[in-house]
């Protein structure tokens, strides 16, 4: 798909990369909601639901882009994808979202965010452990193995607890923290069609996501910009459009700490699902490079410090618009970060 791109003219390439972030976006947006509104209709449990299908559904773009990238011998951008999405989904988005409304953070939210520490750790101690005299590192395909393993222990963990409380609306619907179509969830029992959604959905995935790829590739290749860059920075903000869209909507609902815990369980996965199938399907695992860890690393330590500051400390019950402003601050210093330091190895 890239030397196809490779002969369009780079107006074209741009537009065919537009395009595939926008199909990418929306088909999540289908699969989601036609997958919860199915399970309802099979009687699953909503803890369940949010816990499995909703999560899963939301970190399907990174997964579909990883995956294939992947697959097609381009491992850096797996990775860099998936690290790019933690790093947008915890300073951009969050950032965005609690300047729509105030984000809470409680004991829930620092529970899963001690798993998400614990699912980082996995990720880049070994990759300090192989890391070599010319700054380069690997993560070994084993450790790949080792994060799809844990994926079954960590959906079951998140299928035990308990639903989150949400306020009395005086009458009104009651968001419970999955976010789907009013029309969907109340359409009654027509499981045919809601499953030709997700199927229309998946699709739409697989296919925007080798547009997505084969474009931005091609992209990389003719500006001279190493594939990790357009990874951690293009390409991880547009797989992270169904999360973006889940917060602000959380936030402007008013159930700030909903939205919290849906992005701390997408980061999560983008780690135990998306790092993990990504090295595991490497034959000779994911290299790490310099710029890497000069840039996308750090970044990754200072985002994930800070939101524990907030998460941690029983003084903090919200992230709001001051905190809100400071998160995207980092996001644009992260964002020139990757783009300058390269140009000084």
């Amino acid at each position: 798909m890239t030397d196809v791109f490779l002969a369009w003219p780079v107006l074209l390439v741009v537009a065919a990369l537009v395009v595939s972030l926008v199909v990418l976006g929306k088909s999540a947006d289908i699969l989601v909601d036609n997958a919860v509104a199915l399970s309802k209709v099979w009687g699953m449990p909503e803890l369940v639901v949010g816990a499995t299908i909703v999560s899963l559904g939301t970190t399907l773009p990174e997964l579909a882009a990883s995956g294939i990238s992947a697959l097609q011998g381009s491992g850096e951008f797996a990775l860099g994808n998936a690290v790019g999405s933690i790093i947008t989904n915890t300073s951009l988005i969050l950032g965005l979202g609690a300047v729509f409304g105030a984000i809470a953070v409680g004991r829930a939210e620092s529970q899963k965010l001690s798993i998400l520490l614990a699912a980082t750790a996995a990720l880049i101690v070994p990759t300090l452990v192989t890391l070599g005299p010319d700054g380069q590192g690997h993560l070994p395909r084993w450790m790949g193995v080792v994060l799809l393993v844990s994926l079954p222990v960590y959906l079951w963990w998140m299928a035990r607890q308990r639903a989150p409380e949400v306020p009395d609306r005086g009458g009104e619907p009651v968001d419970s923290g999955v976010l789907v179509e009013p029309d969907l969830a109340e359409a009654g029992p027509r499981p045919a069609r809601l499953l030709a959604m997700v199927a229309l959905g998946a699709v739409g995935i697989a296919g925007s996501a080798v547009v997505l790829v084969g474009s931005a590739e091609a992209l990389a290749i003719r500006a001279g910009v190493p594939e990790f860059i357009l990874a951690v920075t293009l390409v991880a903000f547009g797989t992270s459009v169904p999360e973006l869209t889940t917060v602000i909507t959380a936030a402007r609902r008013g159930y700030g700490g909903l939205a919290l815990g849906n992005v701390l369980g997408a980061n999560v996965l983008n780690i135990v699902l998306v790092s993990g199938f990504a090295a595991a399907v490497m034959p000779g695992g994911i290299p790490v490079g310099t710029d890497f860890m000069l840039v996308s690393y750090p970044a990754l330590f200072i985002i994930l410090g800070l939101f524990g500051w907030f998460a941690y400390n029983t003084k903090v019950n919200e992230i709001r618009v001051r905190e809100g402003i400071a998160l995207v601050v980092i996001y644009v210093a992260f964002l020139a970060a990757s783009l300058l330091v390269p140009n000084f190895l």
